[in-house]
């Protein structure tokens, strides 16, 4: 009878095999681990990417159409003016100015409040520790049938052959909304739609009605309106101005509101562009991200040490419905 023997592994030639089964369970963990860091680090750009360059596209867009419908340049004294500055009245002379919102109101009531212009340090950022964040109100008049920042439809310019009627004026504001429950702030945009002094009323668009000259459809001011890029932590906004022997300067809103009217300085300088500046997080932690102070315009933010990715977006937007040339004595 034939006996047979069988054989197996020895006892090193498994521990090499499980050696070598660990090391390329390791490299597996390696990998995956350094597949997510990596996937973090993308989406953390990509969410950076999408609201800074979409935020800048997006806004810049319509700020471009500022004082569109209006004739020469802007001020704080421009009526429906491009960038607004002023409620009813404006200035320190006696009298006071007319302001760039001038008789508008809501319903009967007369449009008040300080959160109807634009202003330097208006709004909550992200952080308490955080300066305040800016506000910008801008007016245009609809150069066609179009929309709001927050998605309103506009009618724009009617001809026909036996009459015309003007767009439709719009106002449009931008501010930094925070979420305190999510700890994250956005910027959002808000608006409102008015028919000019002197067109005939009442005109409706769409599902939008005005029976009244002057009158606003909403309260820009206290209604949130829409998000139109996630994770803006912080706004800045800086105007650009023309004095009347032609020489410019940049300077923050209020800086701008706080010259002085005299007998000599009758009028504040027209306004000729903005600068804008953003300070974008990203949505995802990612752990190589350590930079601690941001130089946004001229305003210097200190970020907390919570892993984020942040990058400053900013733009200078040349006001060419306002008079590029042109200056106020």
């Amino acid at each position: 009878m034939k006996i047979s023997y069988q054989s197996g592994f020895t006892l090193i030639e498994l521990m090499i095999a499980i050696t070598l089964g660990l090391i390329l369970v390791a490299v597996a963990i390696q990998l995956l681990i350094s597949g997510q860091v990596n996937y973090r680090i993308q989406t953390s750009a990509s969410s950076l990417q999408d609201s800074g360059v979409f935020g800048v596209s997006y806004v810049t867009k319509n700020i471009r159409l500022a004082n569109h419908g209006n004739a020469g340049v802007m001020n704080d004294e421009s009526l429906y003016g491009g960038i607004v500055l002023s409620n009813q009245t404006s200035g320190s002379a006696t009298p006071l100015a007319d302001g760039n919102l001038k008789d508008l109101k809501v319903g009967t009531a007369v449009l008040t409040g300080t959160n109807l212009i634009s202003a330097n340090q208006n709004n909550d950022s992200a952080f308490s520790s955080y300066d305040k964040s800016d506000q910008l109100v801008i007016i245009y008049q609809a150069p066609m049938n179009t929309f709001t920042c927050d998605g309103k439809k506009i009618k724009g310019p009617e001809k026909t052959n036996i009459s015309y009627a003007k767009g439709w004026y719009v106002i449009e504001r931008y501010y930094i909304k925070k979420d305190a429950i999510k700890n994250e702030a956005n910027l959002n945009c808000s608006s409102a739609m008015f028919i000019a002094t002197d067109e005939t009323v009442p005109q409706t668009y769409e599902s939008t009605t005005i029976s009244a000259v002057n009158t606003l459809t909403t309260n820009y001011a206290s209604n949130a309106g829409e998000m139109i890029a996630r994770n803006v932590e912080y706004m800045r906004v800086q105007l650009i101005v023309r004095y009347g022997d032609g020489s410019t300067r940049t300077l923050g809103i209020n800086d701008y509101n706080a010259i002085p009217i005299s007998a000599t300085v009758k009028h504040r300088p027209a306004i000729i562009g903005i600068n804008l500046g953003w300070l974008v997080r990203s949505s995802e932690k990612v752990s190589m991200s350590n930079k601690k102070s941001f130089l946004i315009l001229d305003k210097t933010i200190t970020v907390p040490n919570d892993r984020y990715m942040r990058h400053i977006y900013t733009t200078t937007i040349a006001l060419r419905n306002g008079g590029l040339g042109d200056v106020i004595q």
